[in-house]
């Protein structure tokens, strides 16, 4: 299990952009193992600032000057992702959360959340809305790695999609 938090803290990086961009996206790596679903998930700064400003209702509101920013995005997340193992439906809890910078000045939050299925799932079905109703070019990808075997799965939530995508772990 210790490789599999080194894999997601590795992370994948969204790529350099400036700080006003006109890329969209959130990049998630999930590992399912034991039960747990590991879900680490990278956001632009400034965009996720204006969704949870809007979502909040809090327009002055700041990640780096509100405490209560990671309980915030944490409600945030569970509104906007649902994830459900073999059909139950399951809830995140904040694991951890930091900041990257990018090269060219910008930064990227990202956030390690844990959903406990309690057993193994067959299946997983995951629908991801971050940030859609700020951007219509919104694009989230989420890769999915099922253990044993690291059986990868890709999915892809862009164009307004909020329809679920359903995995077959075993395969």
């Amino acid at each position: 299990m210790k490789s599999l938090f080194a894999w997601l803290l590795g992370g994948v990086v969204l790529g350099a952009a400036p700080v006003a961009h006109d890329i969209h996206t959130t990049h998630t790596r999930a590992v399912v193992e034991d039960g747990t679903v590991v879900w680490k998930v990278r956001l632009f700064t400034d965009d996720l600032e204006k969704g949870l400003r809007a979502w909040a209702k809090r327009p002055a509101f700041s990640l780096a000057k509100d405490r209560s920013a990671d309980s915030l995005f944490t409600a945030y997340f569970n509104a906007k992702v649902r994830v459900a193992a073999d059909g139950r439906a399951l809830s995140a809890t904040l694991l951890q959360s930091g900041t990257d910078k990018d090269p060219v000045g910008g930064t990227v939050h990202w956030y390690l959340l844990q959903f406990n299925a309690g057993k193994q799932p067959g299946s997983l079905s995951v629908r991801n809305t971050l940030l859609a109703e700020q951007f219509a070019n919104q694009a989230n990808v989420v890769v999915v790695l099922a253990m044993p075997g690291e059986k990868r799965h890709s999915l892809y939530f862009g164009d307004g999609d909020a329809d679920a995508q359903t995995v077959d772990l075993r395969r």
